[in-house]
């Protein structure tokens, strides 16, 4: 539902502002509510949003005549610049390097925790007699593990540094490409398909895409760098840091012109400024950006949530959809990372600790409704999803190590 479309007391860029202001205020009110209680921030975010959205208190409370939120082209274009800055963010946490140290070991069990997600999101979709389009968006949307969960709860227990801890954290680095991989794959051959995905679509577009990332990543990590280094010369302050940005957008713009999504040439932009000097200025920098951008994505995710079409039937489905994302995830990665650990305790650890979704899976999420290859039913249950799956794991995780301890 745009309500925007139906405002026209106030200029609409007004109104952006209005509602920028709104959800980035309770996004962070929200967001320190729920980190008090050792919970990602993140998932007061998205309630932030849920609550202010135009289909709950959004439209209810008038302001001058006004309701206090509207979703217009504005909000959505500063939130788009909210999902390339967030992916821009886990391109400088992860870097070139981390990606090249990571290790078979560590390919091998993402890619357990990968495939068997996606194949089980396909199916239950499918099976259910969903479009294929939705169900391969839901597969993509079960992929990608937030890591910055499980390592608030293996950091308060000290396991970063154990085997498991080491093997999961590499094994997430990697999982984040492969889920950016699919979703380039699952969007590109579905637009050229018309919403159908045959196995030569697929495969012609699953080469296309990394022929483009390697490509991309190899020339930004062998330019970007040195693109930095020479603004660094440039005596005017943050001349460092618009470099950075800017390589940001003008690689998401390239990904985008080729077909891609845009997050895929932010992500590529970060890993590449990870190899610069100015690493730890620029991560600062962004750091202090996504303060605001970050937040405000996450609220729109929340705010484009109809809650009007909540039924028993979504419930069901988002209940069966919590229990195929836990088993599959849990059990792709403790079966693969079995052989190396040669432990069932440490297996079952690192199994539950890939089991959180978090921020890609919410922009999977976002640009499949905005593509409309999902609708409102499937988009609750996805959010819902990640949202449950946040939840379970640090509880999970956290009497597991207290177990062993």
């Amino acid at each position: 539902m745009n309500v925007g479309a139906a405002v026209t007391g106030m200029d609409p860029i007004m109104r952006a502002i209005v509602t920028i202001s709104v959800l980035v205020f309770f996004a962070k009110v929200l967001g320190g509510v729920f980190s008090s209680f050792k919970l990602p921030p993140v998932i007061g975010e998205l309630m932030a949003g849920i609550l202010l959205g135009p289909s709950m208190l959004g439209t209810a409370i008038i302001i001058f005549s006004e309701p206090l939120v509207v979703l217009n082209e504005f909000v959505d274009a500063f939130a788009e610049i909210g999902a390339i800055m967030i992916l821009f963010s886990a391109g400088l946490e992860m870097g070139a390097a981390s990606l090249r140290k990571a290790g078979l070991w560590a390919f091998i069990v993402a890619s357990g925790g990968a495939l068997l997600p996606f194949i089980g999101g396909y199916y239950l979709f499918t099976w259910l007699g969903y479009p294929q389009g939705s169900a391969l968006m839901i597969g993509a949307i079960m992929v990608a593990t937030s890591l910055a969960i499980t390592v608030r709860v293996m950091e308060d227990f000290g396991a970063l540094a154990t085997e498991e801890g080491v093997l999961l954290v590499n094994a997430a680095v990697v999982d984040d490409v492969l889920g950016i991989a699919i979703l380039a794959v699952v969007s590109s051959a579905l637009s050229e398909s018309g919403g159908r995905l045959d196995f030569m679509s697929a495969l012609r577009t699953t080469s296309i895409f990394f022929i483009i990332w390697l490509l991309m990543l190899l020339i930004g990590v062998y330019i970007i760098p040195r693109f930095i280094e020479r603004a660094s010369l440039i005596r005017a302050e943050g001349a460092v840091e618009a470099a950075a940005i800017g390589s940001a957008f003008i690689l998401s713009a390239i990904a985008a012109g080729l077909g891609l999504s845009p997050i895929i040439g932010s992500y590529v932009a970060g890993l590449s400024v990870a190899e610069s000097k100015a690493l730890i200025r620029v991560k600062d920098f962004v750091k202090h950006l996504n303060q605001v951008f970050s937040p405000l994505f996450f609220t729109v995710v929340g705010a484009r949530m109809d809650v009007t079409v909540f039924n028993e039937s979504v419930l069901f489905g988002l209940l069966i959809l919590t229990g195929i994302a836990f088993a599959t995830k849990f059990l792709g990665s403790a079966l693969t990372a079995l052989p190396k650990l040669r432990s069932w305790d440490k297996s079952i650890r690192l199994g539950v600790g890939m089991v959180p979704r978090g921020e890609l899976g919410l922009v999977i999420a976002g640009l499949g409704l905005s593509r409309e290859l999902i609708d409102q039913p499937i988009y609750i249950q996805a959010v819902g999803m990640i949202i449950l799956t946040s939840f379970l794991t640090p509880i999970i995780l956290s009497r597991l190590y207290r177990e062993a301890g």
